[in-house]
């Protein structure tokens, strides 16, 4: 009987020291779940990233998921992402990735390459409310006041526009860039640029990549850019794309100063709205460059991706930008922010003007 005592005392005082995390996710601002994403879950560092940590429920329909994470204990880091799953990926746990805003308050780690959002047990039950994609507890298309989700409620004017309905490419509005550039343009690319692989058919710009000896090099494509044509500070840029299903393909609609005030990249930013890599056709990413985050040294940045039909349908791809906010968007749902921490041109180069590139490049 001394034993079962003992026994009984040892399992009231783990549960005095068992915490837990209660999350409230809001999806108004969203389009998921939906058909192809019908299931929320909550992935994190508690069971090292293994997918389908917790399932979270809306059963009140009014678009906010909960659920519990149990078992935690004094002083534990939990980091974690928002994660949509369904038929779409295979019911996999890892369809669609909600990050927080890169670098924001709700960045656990705002000094890595993760935009996780994270907490810490401190001798009490945690809550974790948030508009998914957000560090707001409330997205703006479920409160009553508006909310802010950090685009705002912008209006916008149309101010330049490319619908590809005459015979030829507007050269009026798209420079065409030849060649192989310096070092395959910075990425060892495997192509030669011309403008003949640029070309309009019914009503649709075409980028084509040819495997044909050119110039030296085995493949042929197109790179367009709207340099000293098409420069914009703040808005909204969007374009409908369907891109090729190839294994070392690379297209992408992207962005890059007009005038690199900071100097040579990526000190004066990029911003790249949709990247395809041919060897993952079902995923489509934006990601920003800067001092701060980048491949050449720093911290790497973090790219906010959709699993969708990228290559056999066409989405609609999207940037808001204003002067706190990238706002990245694919056919109207949000995938991933990345916010103005005001601590300098290094982390927010994005004060300048841009200037928009389409292209298609092969390997890299």
């Amino acid at each position: 009987m001394k034993n079962i005592k003992y026994i009984l005392s040892f399992i009231l005082l783990a549960s005095l020291f068992s915490y837990s995390a209660n999350f409230e996710i809001d999806t108004n601002d969203l389009a998921y779940p939906n058909a192809d994403y019908p299931s929320i879950v909550i992935n994190g560092s508690w069971n090292d990233w293994s997918g389908w940590g917790v399932t979270l429920l809306d059963d009140d329909g009014d678009g906010i998921y909960t659920g519990t994470l149990s078992g935690l204990s004094d002083g534990q880091t939990v980091e974690y992402v928002i994660a949509f799953t369904g038929s779409t990926d295979n019911w996999s746990g890892w369809g669609l990735i909600i990050n927080c805003p890169m670098g924001s308050s709700c960045d656990w780690n705002p000094n890595d390459e993760w935009a996780n959002y994270g907490f810490q047990v401190q001798g009490a039950d945690v809550q974790q409310i948030y508009c998914a994609g957000t560090c707001d507890e409330i997205c703006e298309g479920g409160s009553d006041d508006g909310g802010d989700d950090g685009g705002g409620d912008q209006s916008y004017t149309l101010v330049w526009s490319d619908e590809f309905e005459g015979d030829e490419v507007d050269e009026s509005k798209w420079n065409f860039e030849i060649g192989n550039g310096n070092w395959g343009w910075g990425n060892g690319e495997h192509q030669y640029y011309r403008q003949e692989n640029a070309f309009i058919e019914d009503g649709k710009l075409i980028i084509e990549a040819l495997n044909e000896n050119y110039g030296g090099f085995d493949y042929t494509s197109a790179r367009m850019t709207t340099k000293n044509k098409g420069d914009w500070l703040y808005g909204k840029i969007t374009a409908s794309l369907k891109v090729p299903s190839a294994g070392g393909t690379w297209p992408a609609f992207w962005m890059m100063p007009t005038n690199s005030v900071y100097g040579g990249w990526p000190n004066s930013g990029e911003m790249d709205i949709m990247e395809h890599y041919g060897c993952n056709p079902g995923d489509v990413h934006a990601t920003v460059h800067n001092n701060t985050y980048n491949w050449n040294g720093g911290v790497p940045p973090t790219s906010y991706s959709l699993y969708t039909t990228a290559t056999s349908e066409f989405h609609e791809y999207e940037l808001e930008w204003t002067e706190d906010e990238l706002k990245f968007s694919v056919d109207g749902s949000h995938i991933g922010s990345y916010y103005n921490s005001n601590s300098g041109w290094q982390q927010w180069p994005y004060s300048e003007e841009f200037y928009v590139i389409l292209n298609l490049a092969i390997g890299s």
